[in-house]
């Protein structure tokens, strides 16, 4: 059994092989794998280490007696260079315990053809990452969102798969009985879902990426108020009630349609703003930031029990409020009109500006590609070095 030492010299010449062309046979030159004794155990060379010395030494010989490594040494016997036996590799594995990547890759591509009749357009962030590590395999880079344990990374993988298609509203647990048959094992990933799919998918914030999918900690609630009177078999006229009400997912189930009497809609991102904002002819929804299924299904109820209505969106104006925006339209396909989210509203509120962040420049940009029809007041934000938050606009 390798000592500490013998693990740590062979595991550094095993990553330097694992890593080289040699491994995916692209070298057409003999290569060696040497580490200098020195740059691994730096008190090697510290001559009031002598016992340490002499413990390498004890070390380096009994891997060359096994064969597994060839020792190149000065004048005075001390050791300068290790180079690695490529014809005792797989001895080497053993000795240390380690598996071999060719075996790790095989795992991996194994894993990932459980994936492969996935439909593109319904799991495209899972496909598009599938895609990306194929290709990092193929040339002997790191797999993204791998950590080396093949059995977490194959619950990760079918997480993603289960979030991507849930339709339905679900609580986290739930799903994690459903997936896992235990019910805080999707919690312990719970980070890495959010981090991959907002790395690879279209998502405003991280932090809402599940519940985009409905799946959630704690009940989805739609918040309304204003003018509009929901049938549920019984009426209530939101006109009649000072304030607003929050319709459960369950209740939504009940709705059977939406008058608005001629109002108009506006979705409003925050809540503080919600709250604050006075209604006149219009039927407030409030998104809570994101916009997920339960939310997106009644605003398209409310379009289509009242054709040629207009929708308004209240969101920040920053890169997330206008991703929102654009989400929204895509998502209901109705032609949201943005709601006090222009040059006109930044100018008034000056002193609230924040900077932008090079996270929030780059999504602008990208966001002006994607919808130029915000062109002019993206383009002052990103040559205004300025964003505004919806809270800024109730101070003044």
């Amino acid at each position: 059994m390798a000592n500490k030492i013998e693990q740590k010299l062979l595991n550094a010449l095993l990553d330097s092989y694992e890593k080289s062309k040699t491994f995916i046979g692209e070298n057409k030159n003999q290569q060696a794998f040497r580490i200098q004794i020195s740059k691994l155990f730096p008190k090697y060379d510290d001559d009031s280490e002598y016992e340490f010395y002499k413990e390498i030494n004890t070390a380096l010989a009994n891997l060359e007696t096994k064969g597994f490594v060839k020792l190149q040494k000065e004048k005075s016997g001390k050791v300068k260079t290790v180079l690695l036996e490529l014809s005792k590799l797989s001895e080497v594995y053993e000795f240390i315990k380690r598996t071999p990547k060719f075996e790790t890759n095989n795992s991996l591509q194994n894993i990932w053809n459980n994936f492969a009749d996935i439909d593109f357009y319904i799991y495209k962030p899972l496909s598009d990452y599938l895609l990306e590590q194929k290709n990092n395999l193929s040339k002997n880079k790191n797999i993204s969102f791998f950590d080396g344990d093949i059995k977490e990374y194959k619950n990760l993988l079918s997480a993603v798969k289960a979030v991507l298609e849930n339709k339905d509203e679900i609580f986290i647990r739930e799903l994690s009985v459903k997936l896992f048959n235990d019910s805080k094992k999707l919690e312990t990933i719970e980070s890495q879902i959010r981090s991959f799919l907002y790395r690879y998918g279209e998502y405003d914030d991280k932090d809402t990426v599940l519940e985009e999918h409905n799946i959630l900690k704690t009940p989805t609630y739609v918040m309304v108020k204003g003018k509009g009177i929901l049938n549920f078999g019984q009426t209530i006229d939101l006109s009649k009630i000072d304030g607003d009400i929050g319709l459960s997912t369950k209740t939504l189930n009940q709705l059977c349609s939406v008058d608005l009497q001629g109002a108009e809609v506006v979705t409003i991102e925050n809540l503080t703003n919600f709250h604050k904002f006075q209604p006149n002819n219009q039927l407030v929804i409030y998104l809570g930031g994101f916009h997920n299924s339960i939310k997106r299904d009644f605003i398209k109820r409310v379009d289509y029990c009242n054709p040629g209505t207009k929708f308004f969106h209240f969101g920040d104006i920053d890169a997330g409020g206008f991703y929102i925006l654009e989400h929204l339209i895509k998502k209901t396909g109705i032609a949201f009109i943005p709601l006090n989210m222009n040059i006109e509203t930044l100018k008034n509120h000056k002193t609230y500006w924040k900077p932008l962040s090079e996270n929030d420049k780059s999504r602008l940009k990208k966001i002006l590609e994607l919808a130029p029809e915000h062109k002019d007041v993206l383009l002052f934000m990103l040559n205004n070095n300025c964003k505004l938050e919806q809270e800024a606009e109730i101070l003044s």
